[in-house]
């Protein structure tokens, strides 16, 4: 049985707590990859565990604010256990997971996940009263502490799944992401028409047909292009259907180069990203992928990344109708394309397979593909 206790003995506990929270939060702003080590426990298992009892731990502490009696050595114990156990667990499975040993995707997705975590602790466990008036109000606060429970629990769900996950699992996730990107990105430039634009200059599209004052139609010039060249007043506006003609072409090739791109991840997720040694929380240490494998992932993943950036910044230039800067980035986007592909052109074992000899046949198409009018 819990012994009893005043109000004013949750004062120490609370500093300790606020104090390893202010701890944590400043860790996961520095940065530092000590490499990987046999001797340490595996990290994403440490993870799992810690989560595991903190979720729990915030499911009682929850119970004992919102429920009368208020009962300070309950709510002592609750925190006694985050401070002595829990805390210093998930500190220690963000030391423990480094670039070099668990994958950039990894160490990224557990720190923005434990700040997230950190802050919703520092949020809820403001709500904790420090004297009698404090307990007083918590009915009225009853909203904000289930809020602030649901969000503590909501990140504890994630980051029990990451944990299951592993590399192989978390890099599947964000490989697909950015092949959605990607896809919708390549499906709305193929709706787009370059002939559609608003070239009214007085911003009134609402009049399709003839103009009030009888004279044809702006829209009908553009259309009517150099069917029009012998009336000088018509001519500038030829020579914008020129370029909207340009522009039809720029689209062709330069989705022709986006969709050599699309074809990436199928390939890379089912041929490399799947079969990248499995590692999870259950996995023993010494089964952690060699630094090297890692090394080779941390780029591929960043590539992926890069892919998915840049098809947006293709398509908004294609629909600034700036044929040189799309063909500028088509340019760069292909170059890392042919040497991100090159860069796993083995599997994991250093051996050739079938996407070996697939990736020589890509890399041939993309160098092939030409953006605009140029041949």
């Amino acid at each position: 049985m819990v012994p009893s206790m005043s109000i004013g003995q949750l004062e120490a506990p609370l500093k300790t707590l606020n104090g390893l929270l202010k701890h944590f939060q400043t860790s996961l702003s520095t940065t530092s990859d000590t490499g990987p080590s046999t001797q340490a426990p595996n990290a994403l298992s440490v993870l799992h565990d810690s989560s595991s009892l903190l979720r729990a731990q915030i499911t009682k502490l929850s119970l004992l604010l919102l429920n009368q009696p208020f009962t300070p050595s309950a709510i002592a114990s609750v925190i006694t256990s985050i401070n002595g156990e829990i805390l210093p667990g998930l500190m220690a499975a963000d030391e423990l997971c480094q670039p070099r040993s668990y994958s950039h995707i990894l160490q990224k997705e557990v720190r923005t996940q434990l700040g997230d975590l950190v802050e919703g602790l520092i949020g809820l466990v403001c709500h904790i009263p420090k004297d009698e008036k404090g307990t007083r109000s918590l009915h009225a606060r009853r909203e904000e502490i289930l809020q602030g429970t649901g969000h503590v629990w909501q990140t504890c769900d994630r980051l029990i799944k990451v944990a299951g996950m592993g590399i192989v699992g978390l890099a599947v996730e964000k490989a697909e992401a950015y092949h959605a990107l990607v896809k919708d990105a390549v499906e709305e430039l193929e709706e787009w028409d370059p002939d559609q634009e608003d070239i009214d200059p007085f911003g009134d599209s609402s009049d399709s047909g003839s103009n009030s004052d009888g004279k044809e139609p702006i829209l009908a010039v553009v259309n009517g292009g150099m069917a029009n060249k012998g009336n000088p007043e018509n001519e500038p506006l030829a020579l914008d259907s020129l370029q909207i003609t340009d522009m039809h072409a720029v689209k062709g090739s330069t989705l022709k180069t986006l969709k050599l791109i699309r074809m990436i991840y199928p390939a890379v997720l089912k041929r490399r990203i799947s079969k990248f040694p499995p590692f999870t929380r259950t996995s023993s240490i010494s089964s952690l992928p060699l630094t090297a494998q890692i090394e080779i992932l941390n780029q591929l993943m960043q590539d992926l990344r890069q892919f998915s950036e840049d098809t947006d910044e293709i398509a908004a230039a294609i629909y600034g109708r700036d044929s040189a800067d799309v063909e500028r980035k088509i340019k760069v986007l292909k170059l890392l394309a042919a040497r991100s592909i090159g860069g796993v052109k083995s599997d994991w074992a250093n051996k050739e397979d079938e996407f070996s000899v697939w990736s020589m046949k890509w890399i041939d198409r993309i160098n092939e593909s030409t953006v605009g009018l140029k041949t």
